[in-house]
């Protein structure tokens, strides 16, 4: 990674979950999102953000409520502020060869068997199980804090879903999504504006 992975501006994120994980967060001044640890992350571990997009965050809280009725009762969206800091970001060059290189030393360390395949295609044919993106990114995470340099933030953007239109390359869940590794990137969390009511 070059100087130019410390980012200069904030930006804001969504991040889907139940009614009541957003109100404890919102309602203190020192709770948080608690980090994702699934071996299948696309980013990795860390605390997921939607990049601009709460119709998106509300989304897949509604996707995750009709999996999992237990961990979301009632679907919600909370905002934050994030200052992304030293960013993994996976749409420029140089963060992608940091990756390529993490994955040479990965695949010299660890036997790459099927159970650390990218799995379950959807219509689209993009994996929404990420294993082994996953633990690159993991793997490439603890090999740079070894080093001194560990990144606090990945960004990366995902082409997901059938066509936006008949003929159309754009697909219709296109998003960028952030991961925060670094708790200290997260400045602030907000409630989001209804538009609707605007």
């Amino acid at each position: 990674m070059n100087i130019y992975t410390d980012r200069a501006a904030y930006v804001l994120g969504f991040h889907g979950c139940d009614q009541s994980v957003a109100d404890k967060v919102l309602n203190s001044h020192s709770e948080h999102l608690k980090p994702s640890e699934n071996d299948y992350d696309w980013l990795g571990s860390g605390i997921y953000f939607w990049l601009n997009d709460p119709v998106r965050a509300l989304e897949w809280a509604k996707v995750a409520q009709a999996r999992n009725p237990n961990n979301i009762k009632k679907p919600a969206v909370i905002g934050a502020i994030l200052d992304l800091k030293v960013c993994l970001n996976l749409l420029e060059r140089d963060c992608i060869d940091t990756l390529k290189e993490g994955y040479s030393l990965f695949k010299g360390a660890v036997s790459i068997s099927e159970d650390l395949q990218n799995k379950t295609p959807d219509k689209g044919g993009f994996h929404l199980l990420r294993y082994l993106d996953c633990a690159v990114i993991n793997y490439t995470y603890s090999i740079l804090e070894s080093k001194g340099m560990p990144f606090d933030s990945v960004m990366g953007a995902f082409q997901e879903s059938s066509p936006a239109f008949e003929g159309s390359d754009i697909l219709e869940k296109t998003h960028i999504q952030i991961c925060i590794r670094n708790k200290d990137c997260i400045l602030g969390y907000f409630l989001p504006r209804d538009e609707k009511e605007t």
